[in-house]
């Protein structure tokens, strides 16, 4: 049961700004009288174990006799095996696992080890204790069960269960996902007979999960795994995919209950019951938000919603594969719960319909955080479904980049936490340092895929050369300052720069150097900064977006004259400011860009036309007309491409007259080009003393993004060597 979701006959849930709450008014017969219920009343009455934390010796799920055979045949042969398997033992393990810890040595790889928290009440010193389980067994294809005279319709029982390795018997369990914390901020609890630490957050999250009356299977990654054996440690990252997996549920700790909370999650009950087949486009207005008996915008109620979203767990990079590989997943805010489908739900509705901004905290970086809270759970959502069809065949690359802007502790994690859902080959060691944990997956991307060098390439932004780390691997500790132009190019189709060639490149120096067929073609000769832009402050003078853009029209009047082709100067203007893509980032920019930009600059720049060249349009604009129907959709969208384009990114022009977008690091003199089977240009700079180039990052160079550098004179793909 959803206790946000209680619906006791079916009256609907009106909100009150005064009282912060939802409230319903039903009629009572017995009392001949309207009765008010408040929810958040109705909140408190919240079962401790709503969330289905598996109790140890509970049999979840009963087994058939076929399911009995194959699990003690599975029971029998690991024993016959472990009678005649030598003992691991290695230094760490051995110095680890002294009379102070309360490990013992696993047998197997393929094991790790359930924890049992004893029940108690929340004030009560925490003690549990540890198990071993196999999580080699697998039910098998039940031959019984299978479809007659089909050989592809199969049956397999679902295995949500591991193997105690003392009993023999399932053992289900409840796997964690929570965020640190503080290592700084520890705590103490008895764990096997023996003291144990454990950081603030975990320790107030089993003060929580902890039951009264039974003890509780947990999988918790700070108790299970001995984090003092870095081998252990790697062979139990391994495992991670099948210990979700195999969880028979998994709950989300995002900390205690602010008193806020409970408007939150009505609220976000409210959201989506009310919108989630909502199809209009319109923005919502003050007469929406009351017809659908929502909060206005403003309220506090929202703020509480941006709170929670901008929770640590949101930002960390762990919970794609614990979130993605767990089949049953709720979040637990104190003694609240939360369903996944509620909270992907309400997440959907509030992007499709725009409602992000009413999250807003206050603060930039925490409204920031509250916004990317929403997007990671529907980006989540997505690769679930995808995971169900397509298991382990997400690209390692992709994956990459959607966790690059989350957090991890250990900066080899942004490899190392992704390994559960692509079957890429990668061994994790922790011994390694970061910069050779990141060239070992670039060499593995590459080599899985030759064709995705540009996509790789594309991932480079904004960093600094290291000593370490080759130019060409992108550096995953470092969060994307820039939204790319090109990652993904050749699946959308909108620039080709390199028109139909293929991709071209060998190793260099044992993997340290990257050669690729490619062609040097320009020079950056006038470079400028560009504020974070805002399209709507370009007619506000004396904002930093106003006076950025007027430096940039005088760049082009110094030092572009003439653009290649039939282009207008204006049209190379407009379009090279939203890198020539529309709102989505997945179609060229629309013709219809080119009046708005023109409306703006003219107003902006106080003359009209602002450039000699610039088309007369037959149905004229006015600045009111961007805020009404078909004109104000369109203006928006540009909002969101010019944003996209210009962040963080630096505006310039060539020695050919060319003007573009380039990345933050790009200097005068720095060189221009396209490589073999490439969509987008990339900036070099060159090395003195090898001849080699460094790659300073992808780019956007109006043009030449339809591949019209391919058929000038001169023209000849050469080896570029890149560190």
């Amino acid at each position: 049961m959803d206790i946000f979701a209680e619906e006791h006959d079916g009256s609907p849930w009106v909100w009150s700004n005064e009282h912060d709450d939802y409230y319903k008014r039903e009629w009572d017969d017995d009392q001949g009288q309207w009765v008010t219920t408040w929810k958040k009343a109705l909140l408190t009455t919240v079962l401790q174990n709503e969330a289905n934390i598996v109790k140890a010796g509970v049999v979840y799920r009963g087994l058939d006799p076929f399911e009995k055979a194959a699990l003690k045949s599975f029971v029998t042969r690991r024993e016959a095996q472990l009678s005649i398997r030598p003992t691991r033992a290695h230094p760490a393990t051995i110095e680890a696992v002294s009379s102070e810890s309360p490990y013992k040595r696993l047998d197997h790889a393929q094991d790790m080890r359930i924890v049992q928290l004893s029940p108690g009440t929340f004030e009560e010193p925490i003690e549990c204790t540890l198990i071993d389980c196999s999580t080699e067994f697998e039910y098998p294809i039940d031959p019984t069960k299978q479809v007659q005279g089909s050989k592809y319709l199969t049956f397999t029982a679902p295995t949500f269960h591991v193997v105690s390795i003392a009993s023999g018997e399932p053992i289900w369990y409840t796997a964690i996902s929570y965020v640190w914390g503080d290592p700084s901020l520890v705590k103490t609890i008895t764990c096997n007979g023996k003291v144990f630490k454990t950081t603030q957050n975990l320790y107030t999250a089993l003060r929580y999960l902890r039951l009264t009356d039974a003890t509780v299977n947990l999988w918790i990654d700070q108790i299970c795994i001995n984090q003092t054996d870095f081998e252990e440690k790697a062979q139990q990252v391994i495992l991670m995919s099948k210990i979700y997996k195999r969880a028979w549920n998994t709950v989300v700790w995002l900390g205690e209950e602010t008193a806020s909370s409970s408007s939150a999650h009505g609220t976000l009950v409210a959201v989506r019951d009310a919108l989630q087949y909502n199809t209009t486009e319109a923005t919502m207005s003050a007469d929406d938000f009351e017809r659908f008996a929502l909060p206005s915008p403003g309220a506090p109620a929202w703020q509480a919603l941006g709170e929670i979203l901008s929770r640590p767990w949101f930002q960390r990079l762990w919970i794609v594969q614990e979130a993605v590989l767990s089949h049953d997943v709720k979040f637990m805010d104190g003694r609240k719960f939360i369903t996944w489908n509620d909270m992907s739900l309400f997440a959907t509705c509030m992007i499709d319909n725009s409602l992000e901004s009413l999250l807003d905290l206050g603060q930039p970086a925490k409204h920031e955080q509250s916004e990317s809270g929403l997007i990671r759970i529907r980006k989540i959502d997505r690769m679930i479904d995808y995971e169900w069809t397509h298991p382990l065949q997400s690209s390692l690359l992709g994956l990459l980049v959607d966790g690059r802007g989350s957090r991890a502790t250990d900066p080899r994690d942004k490899v190392f936490g992704v390994m559960g859902m692509t079957a890429t080959p990668l061994h994790p060691n922790y011994t390694l340092p970061v910069t050779t944990v990141y060239t070992d997956a670039a060499r593995k991307i590459l080599e899985s895929d030759a064709s995705s060098l540009t996509d790789l390439l594309c991932c480079v932004d904004n960093q600094e050369p290291s000593e370490n780390l080759p130019t060409w691997v992108p550096d995953w500790s470092i969060p994307r300052q820039t939204v790319s132009i090109g990652y993904r190019g050749a699946m959308q189709g909108i620039h080709q720069s390199a028109g139909d060639s293929k991709v071209d490149w060998h190793y260099h120096l044992n993997g340290v150097s990257l050669n690729i067929s490619g062609f040097c073609y320009d020079t950056i000769n006038s470079i400028s900064t560009l504020a974070e832009c805002i399209l709507t402050d370009l007619i506000v003078r004396e904002s930093p977006t106003h006076q950025s853009i007027m430096e940039c029209i005088r760049q082009v009047s110094e030092h572009c004259q003439k653009q290649p082709g039939e282009t207008s100067l204006f049209e190379a203007f407009w379009q090279t400011l939203v890198a020539g893509k529309d709102g989505s980032g997945v179609h060229k920019a629309p013709p219809d860009y080119e009046a708005i930009f023109a409306l703006l600059l003219d107003t902006a720049t106080g003359r009209s036309p602002s450039f000699s060249d610039q088309p007369t349009f037959t149905r004229k604009l006015n600045l009111a007309n961007l805020e009404v129907r078909r004109p104000g959709r369109m203006y928006r969208q540009m909002q969101i491409a010019f944003k996209a384009a210009v962040k963080r990114r630096r505006f310039g022009t060539t020695a050919s007259g060319c003007m573009g977008l380039y990345p933050p690091g790009t200097q005068i003199g720095d060189r221009v080009c396209i490589f073999s089977g490439g969509h987008v240009p990339f900036v070099l700079r060159q090395y003195r003393e090898s001849g080699a180039y460094q790659l300073v990052g992808e780019c956007y160079q109006h043009g030449i993004m339809d591949g019209q550098i391919m058929s000038t004179a001169g023209f000849i793909f050469d080896a570029i060597e890149i560190r």
